[in-house]
């Protein structure tokens, strides 16, 4: 899945400043601990400014101004604007998810991970 540093478009957080605020979801996310990486690999300093379970806390965060974030094709919306590597935010590495099912799971259980997987299937080929 490629993903992206973004801001507000009408409320842009100042991408020179000394440390950058954060917008991201709670500790063990990939995308957060993808964020962090990129920043602190680059010598950027940073501080979490708004954090939430919600994807739509985040994306309506990033787009009031609290901060940047890194979130997907898909989940960037008309209010957000992605940063480029001429503002110094290069692009992130392309993030995987992975799929488990017990074979022992339940008929429905079974079912929902295949639907999911045709899900995340249909996404990365509308990307390619």
């Amino acid at each position: 899945e490629r993903v992206h540093w973004v801001t507000s478009k009408s409320h842009p957080v100042d991408v020179h400043a000394a440390s950058v605020p954060l917008i991201g979801f709670p500790t063990g996310c990939l995308y957060r601990a993808g964020a962090i990486h990129a920043l602190e690999s680059v010598g950027r300093a940073w501080h979490m400014a708004y954090s939430s379970s919600s994807l739509s806390g985040i994306q309506a965060a990033v787009a009031a101004g609290m901060g940047l974030s890194i979130l997907s094709e898909m989940s960037i919306q008309a209010d957000h604007r992605v940063l480029t590597a001429k503002e110094g935010f290069a692009p992130i590495n392309k993030t995987e998810v992975a799929l488990m099912a017990s074979p022992d799971a339940s008929p429905a259980t079974l079912r929902l991970a295949d639907r999911l997987a045709e899900f995340c299937d249909a996404v990365q080929a509308k990307a390619a």
